[in-house]
């Protein structure tokens, strides 16, 4: 973003800002310009507003009103943009659903939040809508009144509380008042779900003043630009980082609903996209497709992508970008709470500094203070620090101190010039495909298997994903327990991410004076991780 419109970003709407007021303003001035491309078609900024505004009315229809949950569980298709912001002018609050749930973790987290309704979709390679149809059936989720169904198939007949997308407009025709967007900025927008170091997810509450940390974001956009967004929409990345700042800068978001790499390219040369929204894993995918040419790059400026290290300097290089940026942050902190974007060769150590009015600490199992370039775990205070977990004080007062300092559970260390460096998870939570991954929801899980006497995981490196699940397991006498049997239990019932890449068989764990497995010495002595690494 140049100098001078991020000037207007802050002087035509004042910070903290409301959200609603971010696309209202992008409509107002930029009405025409693309916002959304998507196959063949274009959404502009005056349609997303107008459909937004539909999309609300439609959902007051229902009776969903201020301060209610609404999920969305769909791809990254243009209509979940638009319900984004529909829930957003509502007032209610958005809860985006990884697509990788399944029946279990998917009710849990739409029971635990009290969704009123839950936006989805036909096709995509996956029946979200048969997962929809079995919660249902089982009555999971009490307090779900409604599924919106993006998609949808000709002819095809729904619940009888399901809704077509179709069939919005017609609600919103009948609708006799006007959406209420929240006017407080410190009222909770977003709830995302996150594993923690508990046995079961926990909703990172967002308020919209959190998520004002879309207008830091957005200074690596510049108006028209075309971002290609290899992030999934319900993650952090996705509805705040590329959505949210795309808003403010007046950028346009090339969406594709499931990533592959070699239509990734065609999209990028199509639409001539200037910005690269994605995991580092996702650059190596594009180099490596059949179709690869850097020339049909080159309209790439910058590219956004974790991790950022000087190995990564030839990837770069291949895709041709002038800058790579990169940032430090968790869906507690509403994304990156620091950033570096440098030329590709000359990047600044780590994961940058941080933004302004953010504090870093790094602090040793004492509670002291560590000496710069010295290990230890990462604590973050910052207006972007979340409200905390929804219907969870115990694990909020874990989680943030009385002077609202966040425990993080990561590892890192500061360089003199004051830039983090991140080093890994300190705890049982390891990210494996760039999403948190609880080592003791999935041992949880386990637990229930019939072979199965005890069960401990842990993360281990993965060249892939960055890390997958080792589950280290004790069978049951008389029976034996493979990885295919470990699949196949998981599979349709727990998140793809979440499913461990390995098994061991072992006749006894390793324990510590009170009886706890001691998961360091079995990860090393299996997969010689060293501590922190994942």
């Amino acid at each position: 973003m140049t100098e001078s419109l991020r000037g207007e970003a802050i002087g035509d709407i004042s910070r903290p800002a409301p959200l609603d007021r971010l696309l209202v303003r992008a409509a107002q001035r930029w009405p025409d310009q693309p916002f959304i491309w998507f196959d063949e078609t274009v959404w502009t900024f005056r349609e997303v507003d107008a459909a937004a505004q539909r999309v609300a009315q439609a959902l007051i229809s229902m009776g969903v009103r201020p301060g209610d949950r609404v999920g969305i569980w769909m791809s990254n298709r243009p209509e979940w943009v638009v319900a984004q912001f529909a829930v957003i002018r509502l007032g209610a609050v958005l809860v985006p659903l990884n697509t990788r749930l399944r029946t279990d973790d998917l009710a849990y987290a739409l029971s635990d939040c009290g969704a009123r309704a839950v936006f989805t979709q036909a096709g995509g390679g996956f029946s979200y809508l048969d997962v929809l149809a079995e919660i249902g059936e089982a009555g999971l989720c009490p307090e779900l009144r409604h599924v919106i169904v993006a998609n949808e198939e000709s002819g095809a007949e729904y619940e009888e509380s399901w809704i077509g997308w179709s069939a919005l407009d017609g609600l919103a025709a009948a609708c006799e008042r006007e959406p209420a967007p929240a006017s407080n900025p410190d009222e909770a927008a977003f709830i995302l779900y996150t594993s923690g170091t508990t046995s079961a997810p926990k909703g990172a509450m967002l308020s919209h003043t959190n998520l004002n940390n879309a207008f830091n974001i957005a200074q690596n956009m510049r108006e028209s630009d075309a971002v290609f967004v290899a992030y999934p929409l319900f993650a952090v990345t996705g509805c705040h980082n590329s959505v949210l700042a795309a808003t403010i800068a007046g950028a346009g978001l090339v969406l594709q609903e499931r990533f592959d790499p070699g239509e990734a390219i065609e999209l990028i040369q199509r639409q001539g996209c200037a910005v690269y929204n994605g995991i580092t894993a996702t650059l190596r995918d594009i180099v490596e497709a059949p179709n690869f040419d850097p020339a049909r790059l080159r309209t790439l400026r910058t590219a956004s992508a974790f991790p950022r290290r000087m190995e990564h300097v030839p990837l770069f290089t291949q895709i041709g970008v002038e800058t790579a940026g990169t940032g430090y942050g968790m869906t507690e902190t509403a994304g990156p709470v620091t950033h570096a974007t440098d030329p590709v060769g000359c990047f600044s150590p780590g994961e940058g500094t941080p933004w302004p009015g953010n504090e870093l600490r790094i602090l040793d199992g004492e509670g002291r203070e560590v000496a710069s370039g010295e290990i230890g775990e990462i604590y973050v205070r910052s207006s972007q620090v979340m409200l905390g977990y929804h219907n969870n004080p115990e694990a909020t007062r874990a989680a943030i101190n009385s002077d609202g300092w966040l425990r993080t559970r990561d590892m890192g260390y500061l360089t003199p010039e004051g830039a983090l460096v991140w080093v890994g998870r300190n705890d049982d939570v390891f990210k494996s495909s760039g999403f948190n991954v609880s080592a003791l929801e999935v041992e949880a899980f386990l637990a229930e298997h019939p072979k199965l006497a005890e069960v401990a995981v842990s993360g281990v490196p993965d060249e892939r994903k960055g890390a997958v699940g080792a589950a280290f397991v004790i069978p049951r006498a008389g029976t034996t327990v493979s990885i295919s049997d470990i699949e196949a239990y998981c599979r349709g019932r727990i998140a793809s991410h979440k499913i461990p890449g390995h098994v061991v068989s072992l006749g006894e764990f390793p324990r510590t004076a009170s009886g706890k497995v001691r998961k360091l010495e079995l990860r090393d002595r299996h997969f010689g991780a060293p501590s922190g690494a994942v």
